[in-house]
């Protein structure tokens, strides 16, 4: 690669790291499953099964030592890039939480989860030219937090653009693969998804989101109270006394 376009090892090395990849292995691992043609979710579920057929277990079995690897992904992440991250939303004057496809669930329900614990925070799940309208409403002191995997879908590059445009803090939840689909986050933690060419699964996605729910509410113990108590008085007040809340 030096010889070809006239400049070092060194300059090599250098530029593969400033893309986001620790070596030239990460690089050529990127670039062959870039190469291999992408498996549909059919062949990806059936992959699944048929892995669980081969080793005797259940398929519930299978998907629960998925779930394990995720949860052991997410205690080998250092504590102090939590505590980062938990202090810059707790910091930003909005949060936005963009997730596209099931991610977008996962999206309403951390941004719904951060209101209740008092901040301001609103989903971004919509796509193609509608996107638009999610990307108009970022603001300077907002922070971002994208969930993310694998390929630079369009809404991802235009978001981590506007992020760049507005000098924005952010973060990037995405898999443990080789590919990232944007390389921009100030922050960006890697959680299993699942085997390789299985199905996608988004239990340590959530776990990592609920961990952070919990960091986010020890910055600020008594605020976090408050809110919580004036969603539990909204709650009397449209039950009355009978539900006892």
């Amino acid at each position: 690669m030096a010889a070809a376009v006239g400049t070092s090892d060194a300059t090599i090395i250098r530029t593969v790291r400033k893309l986001g990849y620790r070596g030239l292995d990460d690089l050529r691992k990127a670039l062959a499953t870039e190469l291999r043609q992408e498996l549909t979710l059919s062949e990806r579920m059936s992959n699944e099964l048929n892995q669980a057929h081969r080793s005797g277990h259940s398929a519930l079995s299978a998907v629960t030592g998925r779930f394990r690897s995720a949860l052991d992904c997410i205690d080998a992440i250092d504590p102090s890039e939590i505590d980062f991250l938990a202090a810059a939303l707790c910091a930003a004057r909005r949060i936005h939480v963009f997730g596209i496809g099931p991610s977008g669930f996962i999206a309403g329900y951390f941004a719904a989860q951060l209101v209740r614990l008092g901040l301001d925070a609103r989903a971004m799940t919509q796509t193609g030219l509608q996107f638009a309208d999610d990307l108009v409403g970022l603001r300077q002191r907002d922070m971002v937090v994208a969930l993310a995997y694998d390929r630079p879908y369009p809404e991802v590059s235009a978001l981590f653009d506007r992020v760049t445009a507005l000098e924005l803090q952010s973060a990037l939840i995405t898999s443990t693969g080789p590919l990232i689909p944007d390389t921009r986050a100030d922050i960006t933690l890697h959680v299993a998804r699942g085997r390789t060419e299985g199905f996608g699964l988004h239990a340590g996605t959530l776990a990592l989101l609920e961990g952070l729910l919990i960091s986010v509410s020890a910055i600020n113990p008594d605020n976090v109270k408050k809110a919580l108590d004036d969603l539990n008085s909204a709650r009397r007040a449209l039950s009355g006394e009978s539900m006892g809340l």
